[in-house]
């Protein structure tokens, strides 16, 4: 698994991102407008990271990301 890994993000179009300083912030500042509760929250904690990072479409089969103004959810399987 790692020597997969290690491969992947030795690609030079791919990044690992995380948390920035700010994070609690942003995160904040997406609730406001879409409450997290239960299994949303572990999604509103992916779209701040998206967010800190400048990441605007997303390419998911999850519906639920489509609350998240900001985002352009596209759905690869349609």
């Amino acid at each position: 698994m790692n020597t997969y890994i290690d491969a992947l993000l030795s690609l030079p179009h791919c990044r690992a991102i995380g948390e920035e300083p700010n994070y609690l912030h942003v995160y904040r500042d997406i609730t406001r407008d879409v409450p997290a509760r239960g299994n949303q929250v572990p999604d509103a904690h992916l779209a701040a990271v998206l967010s800190q990072h400048g990441v605007v479409t997303l390419y998911t089969h999850d519906r639920d990301f489509r609350k998240f103004s900001f985002l352009d959810v596209r759905d690869p399987l349609e």
